[in-house]
């Protein structure tokens, strides 16, 4: 009998550059987190938060998956930090990101910006600065931001599901199609002229009505949605233990 667990599917792709392509690897792989049996057993990402065991998390995944891709699905699945989600900057955005360079916080305008103004403010005292500046980092978390192709740090951080996947072997697909054997003035060329098909093909309305882009907020608002009740899964199982 087949065992119905995620498997990464890997086919071949144009890509425009190196970096894009091993952007895509990584981009599969928050896919796979995400994604539920045909059962509509828990995610990996579910079991990790709901159970706060990444090794538990990752029995879900096939036995033969090399060492490398599970020390990067433990990186994955590890505990989000409760401040500002800087993390962000190293997951791949999904296919809304995926030809674009990697920033990082010395690049970040939005939250110098943000910063810069937090700083401008006159406050009591050291309690009430603190907690400014901790309501600063959640409102960087939760605004959608230029670096990340109008998604929010923590819809980066969630990463995709399934329909995103869809989507994004959809366009990779046509792309290929388009690109693959055709010669590019250079690099930059390819890479500015993929974008271009990307900007337009994620606000073109699809038969739902829809846009990729609109598909994809609201799934990964979903996934976020879902990660919360895990959590608080975990959280009311602990308060039962503790409790006399």
């Amino acid at each position: 009998m087949v065992e119905d667990r995620p498997i990464l599917q890997l086919k071949h792709h144009w890509f425009p550059t190196r970096a894009s392509g091993e952007r895509s690897f990584l981009m599969r792989l928050e896919f796979s987190v995400n994604q539920r049996s045909e059962g509509n057993e828990p995610s990996m990402a579910e079991v990790a938060c709901s159970s706060g065991d990444i090794e538990r998390a990752l029995s879900i995944f096939p036995s033969f998956v090399p060492g490398k891709v599970r020390r990067e699905l433990r990186r994955l699945l590890r505990p989000w930090p409760t401040g500002r989600y800087t993390e962000a900057y190293r997951r791949s955005g999904g296919i809304l990101n995926l030809f674009t360079p990697p920033w990082g916080e010395e690049e970040d305008e939005v939250w110098a910006a943000m910063l810069s103004r937090w700083e401008a403010q006159p406050f009591a005292d050291a309690n009430e600065k603190k907690a400014a500046y901790l309501a600063l980092e959640q409102q960087w978390n939760t605004t959608p931001h230029p670096f990340f192709a109008g998604l929010t740090p923590v819809q980066v951080m969630v990463g995709g599901g399934p329909q995103e996947a869809e989507l994004a072997e959809e366009f990779l697909d046509r792309l290929t199609r388009e690109c693959e054997g055709k010669p590019f003035v250079s690099e930059g060329e390819a890479l500015v002229k993929t974008l271009m098909w990307l900007r337009g093909w994620q606000c073109q309305p699809l038969w739902s009505g829809q846009t990729p882009f609109e598909i994809i907020v609201a799934e990964r608002n979903e996934l976020v949605a879902r990660r919360t009740r895990a959590l608080a899964q975990r959280i009311s199982v602990r308060e039962g233990h503790d409790s006399p």
